[in-house]
């Protein structure tokens, strides 16, 4: 029977070495307390034995851990993974690593998972806020335990001491369907998501505006929330619109890349062309749209760079000295509308 190799402690090093636990330690974190010959020593007989820090114990003694809580809605949604992409980019380069959980769009899991964070894993928190969450006492708790916060995207109230970082959802989709308008479109249908999500409220509201400013008629046989959370069934919730709606739309704007790739398939499937019967704009533009045929005009988001921006705000927080009071910051990113084939 082969018995498990236990993990090589200090105290292994220093019965080795004839030194103490305390010499061994201040060695490893090259203190000038300790000779530069003994600290050589204990570096090689370290390598030798294979030992390796332990980084919950170092963060104990230095009350730092250099890693980042992120917490988001879900993993399969290219956002996300492209704000994620940019946080690791920032962070890495100024020596942090990320943590990245899921609150799978329940106020709960996002509750439990700051939490766990709270417990010391990390040094701050990245937090995009689920369609659920509609008090904030969870995330000012944190707050007011002097954990750095940084908000993005999804921000139904303002939060004390949390910098936010997200984009005018309200003018991007304003622009975007007023694109539409001037092209001479006056059957424009809106795809979006639930209703509970304040960017989803947002970019309908900027639909809404835009139309009655051009006295655009507004129809509610041509308007979608989709009530999924699932992207199967967010392809069965617009194929069964698209295939029932009683007013053939002329220009459809969706509030994701996906909703308006979903959008193209189903209209090519029932005999449409794109643009010349149905123009459609999707938002976001996170590298799908341009791979699809027709290619999918889009509100670029700026998904990567809000990443980095987050990432930037908080290890700011973190460098700030503690006696100086967090002044929050809100940044809004800029959006563009990116023309491609199906406009």
């Amino acid at each position: 029977m082969t018995l498990k190799k236990r993990r090589v402690k200090l105290e292994d090093i220093a019965r080795k070495l004839h030194i103490s636990i305390a010499t061994v330690s201040r060695a490893l974190d090259k203190s000038p307390r300790v000779k530069i010959s003994t600290r050589e020593k204990v570096f090689k007989t370290a390598k030798e034995m294979g030992y390796m820090p332990n980084q919950i114990a170092k963060s104990l003694s230095s009350g730092k851990t250099n890693i980042i809580g992120v917490i988001i809605p879900r993993y399969d949604e290219p956002f996300f993974i492209e704000v994620c992409r940019g946080i690791d980019q920032y962070a890495s380069e100024q020596n942090y690593k990320i943590l990245i959980s899921s609150s799978r769009n329940s106020y709960e899991f996002e509750r439990e998972n700051l939490i766990s964070f709270e417990r010391g894993i990390v040094d701050g928190i990245i937090l995009s806020p689920t369609h659920e969450t509609e008090i904030f006492t969870h995330i000012k708790s944190i707050i007011n335990k002097g954990i750095p916060v940084v908000l993005f995207d999804n921000i139904r109230q303002k939060v004390s001491g949390a910098d936010h970082v997200l984009i005018d959802d309200k003018k991007a989709s304003f622009k975007a369907v007023e694109f539409l308008i001037e092209k001479g479109k006056k059957k424009i249908a809106f795809i979006g998501g639930i209703k509970e999500k304040k960017v989803f409220q947002d970019r309908f509201k900027g639909y809404l505006e835009a139309m009655k400013k051009h006295n655009i008629p507004i129809h509610d046989e041509l308007i979608l929330h989709c009530q999924s959370l699932d992207r199967e069934f967010e392809d069965i919730e617009i194929q069964k619109f698209l295939k029932r709606v009683p007013i053939e739309p002329d220009a459809i704007f969706t509030c994701t890349d996906n909703y308006g790739l979903l959008t193209m398939k189903t209209l090519l499937k029932l005999g449409y062309n794109i643009p010349e019967d149905v123009a459609v704009i999707g938002f976001g533009d996170l590298g799908l749209g341009d791979v699809f045929v027709p290619s999918l005009t889009c509100v670029s988001q700026p998904s990567f760079e809000m990443g980095k921006k987050v990432a930037e705000l908080l290890i700011n927080q973190l460098n700030e000295a503690n006696d100086i009071k967090h002044l929050k910051k809100i940044v809004k990113l800029k959006t563009v509308l990116v023309q491609r084939d199906s406009t």
